[in-house]
């Protein structure tokens, strides 16, 4: 499978210019590692089975996670679905570096921004204004060191986008059987006036075994035996000691709680992710759940005996305990915005913080930046003061 090792990026949303994050090991890595939160792709090479990005409100965390979701299904696809917020100047610029059966590969493409007065629905997918690729074979005996090497004596064999179209990339050449990626959103199970529900919750009752399904659906609430769905608009559904009952999609809705909504079926496509080999990206995994049970579902990422298909989870998250339970600070990523601009530091290297203190407990202590602006709290209550004060009259 192919592993997204490096990107660089300018013109996205609100990332600074020369937006860079690099998903390789910084630091050592032992056996017990191995065997927890990093796989080996090749010798000296190593990645995360899951990565973490963490900061305040409104740093930037969900952009960052959309940018690689979107990287991830161009090189799949070979498509950028035109969105015009997603540009901050008149096109996107973006540099791959990834690793492919034994060999490494630094992919350069850019992305034009469609004259709203020219759109259409032909415009679905951005125009690729440019595109470079060298490849170098991977060299076992240099290990980590072949990431620069590629920069200097990779093989230029751009003459495959002489293949791409308009809007749409002949990466695929190379990458298209090799990429599997999912993202789990985060919208409610319905929309405002319940009309309208979710199907993914449904669907996914039907992509692992009854048992393993059923087993999921009792850790989150133990009074459901079972949930079958019908492929239609209909459930078979069954508490314990009662009766089976035949319910529409939208009653159910009506009787479980958002949790047990977002937790069946984050747990069933955690699964077919580690069934796969998928790079699977959530934002907030903790929204409507306990600690343990994110703790829990990073077990699964980080056992190599559950994870032996090489799966990654890009996940955000509130939970600052949640940095506890990682043992590597380089699989870390701390969100900033500063003046208007999203930044991303590694808790590894770019911080000279103490090993033997809890990361949860640094965080709480504001050593990485992220805690609430002050002046702006006080703001708040002097304001919330005034609008009691105007009511009360």
């Amino acid at each position: 499978m192919l592993n997204l090792l490096k990107i660089k990026v300018t013109g996205f949303k609100l990332l600074e210019d020369n937006f860079e994050l690099d998903l390789t090991a910084r630091t050592r890595v032992y056996q017990e590692d191995k065997e927890k939160e990093m796989f080996e792709i090749d010798k000296g090479l190593y990645a995360f089975r899951s990565i973490a990005f963490v900061g305040g409100n409104s740093s930037g965390k969900s952009t960052i996670l959309s940018l690689l979701l979107k990287i991830l299904i161009f090189i799949q696809t070979g498509r950028w679905e035109y969105i015009p917020r997603d540009f901050n100047k008149e096109e996107i610029e973006i540099e791959v570096l990834f690793y492919l059966d034994s060999y490494l590969y630094n992919y350069y493409f850019s992305l034009e921004k469609i004259d709203l007065n020219k759109a259409s629905l032909v415009n679905k997918y951005s125009p690729i204004k440019e595109e470079r690729l060298f490849k170098l074979k991977y060299d076992k005996a240099r290990g980590v060191s072949n990431i620069n090497l590629i920069y200097s004596n990779g093989e230029d064999i751009s003459e495959l986008f002489d293949l791409s179209l308009y809007d749409t990339s002949a990466i695929t050449k190379i990458t298209n059987s090799n990429v599997i990626v999912d993202c789990f959103n985060n919208n409610n199970i319905t929309n405002f006036s319940e009309i309208i529900v979710r199907d993914t919750f449904f669907t996914s009752l039907n992509s692992c075994d009854n048992k393993l399904v059923s087993s999921i659906i009792k850790l989150l609430d133990d009074s459901i035996e079972y949930i079958k769905y019908d492929n239609s608009d209909h459930v078979y559904f069954k508490r314990a000691g009662e009766e089976e009952i035949l319910m529409s999609n939208s009653e159910l809705v009506s009787i479980l709680s958002a949790g047990t909504f977002r937790g069946v079926e984050l747990f069933i496509r955690c699964i077919n992710a580690l069934k796969y080999g998928k790079v699977f990206i959530v934002d907030e995994i903790e929204n409507c759940f306990q600690k343990n049970l994110v703790f829990n579902l990073l077990f699964l990422f980080n056992d190599a005996k559950i994870n032996n298909k090489g799966a990654q989870l890009l996940f955000s998250t509130h939970y600052i305990e949640i940095l506890d339970y990682l043992s590597r600070r380089d699989g870390i990523f701390i969100a900033h915005k500063i003046n208007g601009k999203i930044t991303s530091n590694n808790l590894y290297s770019d911080y000279d913080v103490r090993t033997e203190l809890l990361k949860s407990k640094q965080f709480d202590n504001n050593v990485f930046n992220t805690a609430l602006n002050y002046k702006q709290v006080l703001e708040v209550r002097r304001n919330l003061a005034s609008e009691l004060c105007i009511n009360n009259d």
